[in-house]
């Protein structure tokens, strides 16, 4: 579905002063969202497959570093 610019400002143009902070927040929050590299993931229901030994165990080490989270912090 496609919306014209136009439609969206005609549409805060109508609301009530008291509404528009409303309203900017919303669109806030849409555009911040965006940028959350896990918002679809948090988004979905959780598995229900249990954990395997080695994943219980790397789960329970503090000290363990997953390759995934490595990248993530290095940007790469």
């Amino acid at each position: 579905m496609s919306i014209e610019k136009d439609d969206l400002h005609k549409l805060v143009d109508r609301l009530r002063e008291q509404d528009k902070k409303s309203a900017y927040d919303f669109l806030r929050y849409l555009i911040d969202r965006q940028k959350d590299p896990y918002y679809e993931i948090n988004q979905r229901e959780p598995d229900d497959v249990p954990m395997n030994e080695e994943e219980l165990e790397q789960f329970h080490d503090e000290e363990f570093v997953s390759w995934e989270a490595v990248k993530r912090g290095l940007k790469i």
